[in-house]
């Protein structure tokens, strides 16, 4: 009879634990869903920063040169459009093959980057670097820009990096002026570029 009361709890025992087991398993699986589910969220478009340094300054000093450069209230922007990348190419038949074509890289295409912001005041820095060159294309003193898209939780690394290398602007306007309208004054900054790079 002893024998069988041990055997008995013994069983018992092994039960419960295969179902602590089981329970943790399910509990695991469940997180790792959750993780999953939580990286696999698109970022969003509003969570960006961007920042401008010297040009000639590169790695890790570059960021932080930049970040001190650019004063918070000088570089934000409520849109930035253009940021990319297109392909030329030529498409030449296959000889002998009319359902077959080639296509041959030319180069790389970059578009203008557009920035769009309330209209800031005469002593932004920005600004006066827009209506020098403007004025006087003479004297160029290009920039490096470095725009980020921020990651949801701030503890986080950002998403993307673009690091835009040689930038000049070459297109500087505001938004119409109505009487009849109490909206706030935008002004564009069209910038171009010579490199970018993606981290």
């Amino acid at each position: 009879m002893a024998t069988s009361k041990k055997s008995g709890t013994s069983s018992s025992k092994s039960k419960s634990s295969s179902k602590k087991s089981n329970s943790s398993a399910i509990a695991a699986l469940k997180s790792g869903k959750s993780i999953v589910r939580r990286l696999a969220d698109p970022p969003v478009s509003y969570n960006f920063m961007v920042a401008f340094a010297p040009t000639g300054v590169s790695g890790s000093a570059m960021k932080g040169m930049a970040m001190m450069s650019s004063l918070a209230f000088d570089a934000a922007f409520t849109q930035i459009s253009g940021l990319g990348a297109e392909l030329e190419y030529d498409t030449v038949k296959s000889g002998g093959f009319n359902n077959q074509v080639y296509h041959l890289p030319k180069g790389v295409k970059r578009s203008g980057l557009t920035l769009k912001r309330g209209l800031a005041s005469i002593a932004s820095p920005l600004l006066r670097w827009c209506f020098q060159t403007l004025e006087e294309p003479k004297f160029l003193t290009p920039k490096t820009m470095i725009v980020m898209l921020l990651n949801k939780n701030p503890y986080l690394p950002p998403v993307m990096v673009w690091t835009l290398y040689n930038v000049i602007p070459v297109k500087w306007e505001i938004d119409e002026l109505d009487a009849k309208k109490s909206d706030i004054v935008i002004e564009s900054i069209e910038v171009v570029f010579s490199k970018m790079e993606v981290i």
